[in-house]
């Protein structure tokens, strides 16, 4: 007799469990969809666009580069170039940071150094791997070919950025170098455009 008063006292309490049971998930049954508003959900959704390109352009992040090209209207006409830059990202969209261009061909050495500040825009349809950046500095500018001169440098430009991987990037760069460089014997230069590829990391 106790054994069957025990069943179905058991009986009635899993009775009143599994309602609520059933009522928390039925099978089969839809979960609702997350609250994409969130902060987490709208992260995870950010990151899930740029791709690889977000950590390195990540605000506070200290970004270097390099890159190889050609400068022409030089005071000795057409010059082999290499230059290196770093950025300091302020946010996803503005970097500051210096640029220093080399040129150089048989009779000329030429070297310029300033500050640039960049502005970055994503390219649509790149999974946020490709971006734009547009460029302007101000600085220095030293040429030695049949004389030594020394002059003001302001660089304007438009650059392309390519996230190959996670930190890496390919580069590509187009600069106006406006200056006033008198090397004597009739040679100068007031505006030398220069074009580079390159890594940035």
């Amino acid at each position: 007799m106790n054994r069957i008063a025990w069943g179905i006292a058991s009986m009635l309490a899993a009775g009143a469990v599994l309602p609520g049971a059933a009522a928390a998930q039925v099978p089969g049954e839809a979960l609702p969809p997350a609250d994409v508003s969130r902060p987490e959900h709208t992260r995870a959704a950010r990151q899930n666009l740029r791709g690889d390109a977000l950590s390195a352009e990540a605000p506070g992040r200290w970004s270097a580069g390099s890159s190889l090209g050609m400068l022409w209207s030089t005071p000795d006409d057409s010059a082999f170039t290499a230059n290196g830059n770093v950025d300091y990202f302020l946010n996803d969209a503005v970097s500051f940071g210096p640029l220093l261009q080399l040129g150089f061909s048989d009779d000329l050495t030429l070297v310029g150094l300033s500050g640039q500040g960049k502005y970055w825009v994503n390219l649509p349809q790149t999974n946020g791997r490709g971006r734009l950046n547009f460029q302007a500095g101000v600085g220095f500018a030293h040429a030695d070919f049949r004389g030594d001169d020394s002059s003001w440098l302001v660089p304007l430009g438009i650059g392309y950025d390519y996230a190959v991987k996670s930190g890496m990037s390919l580069t590509a760069a187009f600069l106006l170098n406006f200056t006033n460089l008198n090397t004597g014997g009739g040679t100068g230069a007031d505006v030398m455009p220069g074009f580079a590829f390159g890594l940035r990391f």
